[in-house]
């Protein structure tokens, strides 16, 4: 048997999916935090590993897992558990969907700065295991910005928080960073507290096609030394310009830059104004209202709504984002990059083997090296994930992301092959 095999049965597989095509022994929906507890301790302690699973929209990112073990489904656990609304902080059961927060949040004017696919999915607690983030990060910052205390319970059935209900709390570890983006490694989320932030008045992007490829380090650059504030810059090939503004009527061109703004109305008008005159784009188009709402769920669903079954995830040096997507083909990748933050997306057109997916992702990885990044595969079939390295160059300081794992779980039970780790 080989380690990515799901081994032959000396128990029933009757659960459900964990990813990559396995499949879990049995599920569990714990009703509670305490009986949560119970299933993970008592899990383990038969030799089982722990599969946690929220709205199931990034089941198949990662490594492929590799030991028989259950679910854990935490969708039961969607409480609203603090709201102290003039404080600017929330406190919810990681079960609950990020549109069901919103929903809570919009009663007072307030929304939760991070987005990501599929909100009527997925969970608080999934978002922050897969430090997912949208086009907003550019001027929100990521998720670790937004998290000030966590609970989880580990692979010994322990409940540990971090963190607290106040933005200033710095007593002990910095569990709430730590677990952010851990895979569901270091155990299960169960309950989070966040910094939210009024809704904003009015809300553009100005949408500027380019005539070709060359225009786009120039029109990056001139952003740099903008008078405006945007709160997201991308910059799409013309495949993911068509799928991201499809039904809106925007321009095309070889290269589009999508430049977000949001503010009171005075504001996003004059900074509207001041880029299209920055950038010399008579040719922008300006979108608002109802059409800007739909323009942004398009743009940060791209990560899970692109095309084929490979994707690639780079991160570099915002200044060589435009040199890094001019040198992929519009013929064989779709592309979103979140300029201003160094984040490139990448997914593959058309039909691809084994062998030319190799020789593509190789060069691409070492120039991401190169820029003091690296090269991940949110996206790719199971029998490519080894060959490929999902998670990249291993990076010198991944003995101690090791050492807390084994800390934090020694019984190799969280997830276990999912991520870098472990």
């Amino acid at each position: 048997m080989t380690a990515t095999d799901q081994p032959a049965a000396t128990e029933d597989y009757q659960g459900g999916p964990i990813g990559d095509g396995r499949t879990a022994l049995t599920d569990h929906q714990p009703e509670d935090i305490d009986a949560l507890r119970a299933i993970v301790r008592d899990e383990v302690a038969r030799g089982r590993a722990i599969y946690p699973r929220g709205g199931g929209t990034a089941l198949d990112s990662g490594g492929i897992p590799r030991k028989p073990g259950v679910v854990v489904d935490t969708r039961s656990l969607g409480r609203l558990v603090d709201y102290p609304a003039a404080d600017m902080t929330i406190t919810a059961e990681a079960g609950m969907t990020l549109s069901a927060l919103r929903v809570i949040l919009a009663e007072q004017q307030q929304r939760l700065l991070i987005d990501a696919p599929h909100a009527d999915r997925a969970t608080l607690g999934g978002i922050y295991a897969t430090n997912t983030c949208g086009s907003r990060r550019y001027g929100a910052g990521r998720p670790r910005d937004q998290i000030i205390g966590v609970s989880f319970v580990t692979s010994d059935g322990a409940l540990v928080k971090g963190g607290g209900r106040v933005v200033k709390n710095v007593a002990g570890y910095d569990f709430p960073k730590l677990l952010t983006g851990s895979m569901g490694t270091l155990g299960v989320i169960v309950q989070l507290t966040l910094k939210v932030r009024p809704i904003p008045e009015a809300s553009a992007i100005v949408w500027v096609p380019l005539a070709n490829s060359a225009d786009v380090a120039a029109r990056l650059d001139g952003l740099n030394t903008s008078a405006t504030r945007p709160i997201a810059l991308d910059l799409l090939n013309a495949p993911a310009a068509r799928a991201i503004g499809q039904g809106l009527g925007l321009p095309e061109g070889p290269a589009v830059l999508v430049i977000g703004f949001e503010d009171n109305a005075d504001a996003v008008r004059w900074q509207v104004d001041r880029v299209r005159d920055e950038l010399a784009a008579p040719e922008a188009a300006v979108v608002e209202g109802e059409r800007a709402s739909t323009l942004w769920d398009a743009l940060n669903g791209f990560p899970a709504d692109g095309p084929g079954s490979l994707g690639f995830t780079a991160n570099i040096r915002p200044a060589a984002v435009a040199a890094f997507a001019a040198e992929l083909d519009p013929s064989r990748w779709s592309v979103q990059a979140h300029a201003g933050n160094g984040i490139v997306r990448a997914f593959a057109l058309g039909e691809w083997a084994l062998d030319e997916a190799a020789r593509a992702i190789e060069p691409l990885r070492r120039r991401a090296v190169h820029e003091g990044g690296n090269l991940i595969l949110p996206r790719c079939p199971t029998d490519w994930k080894e060959r490929l390295r999902v998670w990249g160059e291993p990076r010198a300081d991944q003995f101690l992301a090791e050492r807390v794992r084994a800390a934090l779980d020694p019984h190799n039970a969280m997830n276990p092959g999912r991520f870098v780790v472990g």
